[in-house]
């Protein structure tokens, strides 16, 4: 069958040179995200203050557990997709699109309901602020009820980015970054609607650019290799398997890490206002080496899938280690930023002086994450691009939740650091995907999985 034109074949050519041209374009596409979710707390900040702060970092925290199995699905989607086109088997890829369609639409819609009906639950179970549990609130009922976009963008960006087409994601994640800054100003700083005005500005945002893809998409059908009828989107036993046995674990990794995340998030958020909003702003911070790692994770998982399928496990060493050496170049980078002007970085965000004040800290420490981040990132490259959902779960379990609350617990309470031990202790977590993934990959096992395909 020919190859549909948006297909990109990752299986030959320049290793570091195809690695590079393909993740660029998910680079920017993630710093946009990560650009709009700073723009709700700049917004926010200068508007609100630190309650709209924390409010803002709160309800992130609950919104991203509460879509985990969306961005498990999709993620298990790409990587068999990415064996799909590797392994040249092309006429495989409609009815697997129609069933990740409908297997994220019908979870997008069950979380929906789920997190609108939980989540005044669980943030209580936050220590949330008293003065912030309102604004909390109103933001996660208007993100909950529009969940059903996010399910959809990820969708979308997880099947294009499977086929190695990485470029139109980054149009899609434009549109919606500047959607959503414009109705940031408007709804926050214009209408005063606080942290509900943020949220609803970020669901549009996703919205109108999830329907401008699905039109483009439908327009370019032939070349997308999804005919978009109706009986398409009937799900189909043999894709629907591999999807869930894959993304299921992925799912679950991520509420383990989140879950652990909310408990650090909580012992943080007991001590104050100040702590809270400075964690606020420290996650979005967080998110710039966040944005590098995982763009360059999600890019090296597919490639890999493409050329694990291909046979071409020389090919998955040299992206692996460039994966490595691209994440560590950054860290210096951003390392020599911080250390250096921690005052002005926070100061984009709020300039309340006991947030300042505490600003230096937060970022010598969160340095520790950073680098976690970044030499986790090939390994967990590999290890979803092989489909290695099991050793997924082990790691979420050590790395996610046993490791990472240990180590709260052990530095904050029992040493008695306290809230210098909880960030601690949650930024030295990762260290356990960094080793474990090395030893897995050194040890050659991946060279031994069953394909995807083959199941």
């Amino acid at each position: 069958m020919e190859q549909n034109q948006l297909i990109k074949d990752l299986t030959g050519g320049n290793v570091t040179k195809e690695l590079l041209k393909y993740a660029a374009p998910f680079v920017a596409a993630s710093l946009l995200q990560v650009l709009y979710n700073m723009v709700d707390l700049i917004v926010v900040g200068q508007f609100v203050g630190s309650v709209g702060l924390s409010a803002v970092g709160i309800g992130g925290h609950l919104l991203i557990l509460i879509t985990t199995f969306v961005i498990g699905f999709s993620s298990g989607g790409q990587i068999y997709i990415a064996q799909i086109v590797g392994s040249g088997q092309i006429d495989r890829l409609n009815r697997t699109i129609g069933t990740l369609f409908t297997l994220l639409f019908a979870s997008g819609a069950l979380i929906s309901v789920i997190g609108v009906i939980f989540s005044p639950s669980l943030i209580g179970v936050l220590n949330t602020p008293s003065e912030a549990v309102a604004q909390t609130r109103d933001y996660m009922v208007v993100c909950c009820s529009g969940v059903i976009f996010i399910a959809g963008y990820n969708v979308v960006s997880a099947i294009l980015r499977g086929m190695g087409e990485s470029r139109l994601p980054l149009w899609f994640a434009l549109i919606a970054t500047i959607v959503n800054i414009i109705l940031d100003l408007v709804f926050v700083g214009a209408l005063g609607m606080k942290s509900g005005g943020a949220a609803l500005a970020t669901i549009i945002g996703q919205g109108v650019s999830f329907i401008i893809s699905i039109i483009y998409l439908y327009r370019h059908k032939d070349a997308f290799g999804f005919d978009f009828k109706l009986k398409s989107y009937k799900p189909v036993k043999e894709p629907l398997v591999v999807i869930v046995k894959l993304g299921l674990p992925m799912g679950i990794q991520q509420i383990l890490i989140q879950t652990s995340m909310m408990y650090v998030n909580a012992c943080i958020n007991a001590c104050g206002i100040t702590a809270s909003a400075v964690d606020a702003v420290g996650s979005k911070i967080n998110g710039l080496m966040g944005v590098v790692s995982s763009s360059m994770h999600s890019a090296s998982a597919a490639m890999i899938g493409q050329n694990i399928a291909a046979g071409k496990t020389d090919r998955v060493s040299k992206v692996f280690w460039t994966n490595e050496i691209v994440n560590t170049i950054f860290l210096a980078g951003i390392a020599v930023v911080f250390l250096l002007f921690p005052a002005q970085v926070f100061g984009i965000f709020n300039n309340e002086p006991e947030v300042l004040g505490m600003a230096p800290l937060y970022l010598k420490i969160t340095l520790v994450m950073f680098a976690t981040f970044a030499w986790m990132s090939a390994p967990l490259g590999l290890i979803n691009g092989v489909g290695n959902a099991r050793l997924n779960m082990i790691l979420a379990l050590f790395d996610g939740f046993v490791v990472r609350i240990g180590l709260t617990v052990l530095l904050g309470d029992i040493v008695g650091l306290g809230l210098t031990g909880y960030w601690l202790g949650n930024a030295s977590a990762g260290f356990t995907t960094v080793i474990v993934g090395g030893v897995y990959y050194f040890s050659g096992l991946w060279k031994k999985r069953k394909l995807l395909v083959d199941s």
